[in-house]
């Protein structure tokens, strides 16, 4: 996306405006580990899940309790969890030079086939954010069950200014 004012790709936090999404606060982790740890311009997140407050929003398996369309909304939420970590650490969503990698769990039970469908509820966040040249590999992969029971668990790996 471009701003009106010039020809320079609009910031992360201004296409936050634009599109009208505010971060939830960042979550607490649930356990004993860090959310976010960075190394030289490394920043690594894990443990992003679903939730709202201390809780789970989304509960169950995608095949199960759950269709895929939901399992793409707890998706979009675990991925605005992880940018709300993410702005906390760095102070400005502005320091990501890029996304180096989106892990995506997903919770499944019997024959389930679209977990690429239900990893795009956050791929597309981040692409509307950060503009699809900044995204690189994605990774999906499938699990009987997540913490709190919930249907998606992420890992981001950021490229960030120093």
């Amino acid at each position: 996306m471009v701003t009106r004012e010039s020809a320079r790709p609009a910031s992360a936090e201004q296409r936050l405006e634009e599109l009208g999404i505010k971060l939830p606060a960042p979550p607490e982790p649930f356990g004993t580990y860090a959310e976010a740890v960075q190394t030289g311009n490394l920043l690594f997140l894990t443990g992003m899940l679903p939730t709202e407050g201390r809780a789970a929003k989304f509960m169950g398996r995608v095949g199960a309790e759950l269709d895929v369309e939901t399992g793409r909304k707890a998706a979009y939420l675990a991925a605005l969890n992880g940018l709300a970590v993410a702005r906390e650490y760095l102070g400005s969503l502005d320091k990501v030079t890029r996304i180096i990698r989106l892990g995506v769990l997903v919770a499944t039970s019997g024959d389930v086939r679209d977990q690429p469908k239900v990893a795009d509820g956050a791929s597309e966040l981040l692409q509307d954010i950060f503009g699809k040249a900044r995204i690189l590999p994605a990774w999906c992969m499938v699990s009987q069950s997540l913490p709190l029971g919930t249907p998606v668990e992420l890992e981001l790996i950021f490229e960030v200014s120093v």
